[in-house]
């Protein structure tokens, strides 16, 4: 069915709105997720460290954190009263989200943050799309072409323990403190495109074919401007902010989706995704305008690297597929299950971007409550299959400035949806 979304997943399937559509849409997402970090991942300057109690008591066990977020999605299309031309806007955030790690019960203050702190304790990454779209129905061939351009407000804050040599000592053999923290903040706006095709060879429209490619923004390395702060323990003077930039790169998302209709009272749908996650290497902090020069080792290659993080994510597929069926006209039940690849490998998972496979599911219902309205809702379940890294994460292998301190450990995660919606027709 085509509605407002299209402006987003592909402008070509707005070929299929008549009149004006405005749709509200909001998910309340809640995420669990927990990190158990063991003896493995022990990453202390010196050896002889490895077997102190206070050290292991502040570095070893487990961390959790329950999270809400709202994400919202505003999206309008019309056919501007022309026959084969529409146009459409759209706010919305597919990337990123909010994290906040809870307090452990460690007596220590600075440990009291949990094991998860050397790689986050609170932050947020998010990439909010501004989205026009257009798209033209030839009709001889029964097909759609769209595209859409984006701009894109992208933010980045993040606070995690820091230390100068990339360890994660929290004192010295003196008993002095040397954890300190590390404060990121950074934003900048991006140029994003897509392109779409939108197939509907039959009268009756019981076949239905779509296929998108979503440009990713900033068609390359994106370079924001913001703030660093870092205190280290030991250091009496208060740490001022210094002027950085923040460099990484976003993917590019290809998609294929197909809808038949064998009945009247039957729908059934499915699609497909490709995330080139492969692009995603790294995420930089360097001096203005500098480049993130380093070597395979981590090493500097260059100047003005501040600190780097290892990413080296793999492309990532995703597949779904579900149906409705209408119990009357005016209603109808819908599912659908699917399965996401993991994009991040096991040597390079930290707490800030826990990832594995993940199986999904969603259930809900669509009422047309009047001839210009329509109501939806659905519950949405993505559970992430648990992961055991097992000595495979070797961040703290890394020279200076992309060292950090082991991630090894156990993970899980669960994410539940509840999504509302609602669309007017003018």
């Amino acid at each position: 069915m085509a509605n407002p979304y299209a402006v987003y997943y592909n402008p070509a399937a707005m070929g299929g709105v008549t009149g004006t559509q405005l749709t509200l849409d909001l998910s309340i997402a809640l995420r669990q997720a927990s990190y158990a970090r063991s003896s493995s991942a022990l990453s202390p300057s010196s050896p002889e460290l490895a077997a102190d109690p206070a050290y292991r008591s502040a570095n070893i066990g487990d961390a959790q954190l329950s999270n809400l977020l709202a994400l919202p999605y505003l999206g309008a299309v019309s056919d501007l009263g022309t026959k084969n031309l529409r146009v459409g806007y759209a706010f919305y955030v597919p990337f990123g989200g909010m994290t906040r790690w809870s307090k452990s019960d460690n007596a220590d203050p600075v440990a009291a943050d949990g094991p998860q702190r050397w790689h986050i304790i609170e932050g947020k990454l998010l990439a909010i799309h501004n989205t026009f779209a257009a798209s033209y129905t030839f009709e001889p061939a029964h097909l759609t072409v769209g595209a859409n351009l984006s701009v894109v407000l992208e933010q980045v804050e993040t606070v995690r323990a820091r230390n100068a040599n990339g360890s994660d000592d929290t004192t010295t053999g003196s008993g002095a403190l040397v954890e300190g923290r590390s404060h990121v903040t950074a934003s900048g706006v991006d140029i994003g495109a897509g392109l779409g095709l939108f197939w509907d060879p039959r009268p009756d429209h019981k076949l239905r074919l779509g296929a998108s490619y979503t440009f990713a923004p900033g068609f390359g390395e994106t370079r924001w401007k913001g703030k660093l702060t870092q205190q280290f323990g030991g250091v009496r003077d208060q740490a001022k902010p210094v002027d950085v930039d923040f460099l990484q790169r976003w993917p590019d998302v290809a998609r294929l989706g197909a809808v038949v209709v064998p009945t009247k009272e039957l729908v059934v749908r499915a699609d497909l995704e490709y995330v080139r996650w492969s692009v995603f290497e790294r995420q930089c902090v360097v001096a203005p305008d500098a480049s993130c020069d380093v070597r395979a080792d981590g090493s500097q290659a260059g100047s003005g690297v501040i600190l780097n993080v290892p990413r080296n994510w793999k492309d990532a597929v995703g597949v779904r597929a579900g149906g409705g069926y209408f119990l009357e006209p005016e209603l109808e039940l819908f599912g659908s299950v699917g399965v996401t690849t993991a994009a991040a490998p096991k040597s390079e998972v930290d707490p800030s971007t826990i990832d594995n496979t993940r199986l999904s599911y969603a259930l809900g219902a669509r009422w047309e409550a009047t001839s210009r309205l329509a109501l939806a809702g659905s519950f949405n379940h993505s559970y992430m299959v648990p992961l055991d890294t097992k000595g495979a994460v070797g961040v703290d292998t890394y020279k200076a400035p992309s060292r950090s301190p082991s991630s090894d450990g156990k993970y899980r995660q669960n994410i539940y949806y509840l999504n509302v919606n609602g669309t007017v027709r003018f």
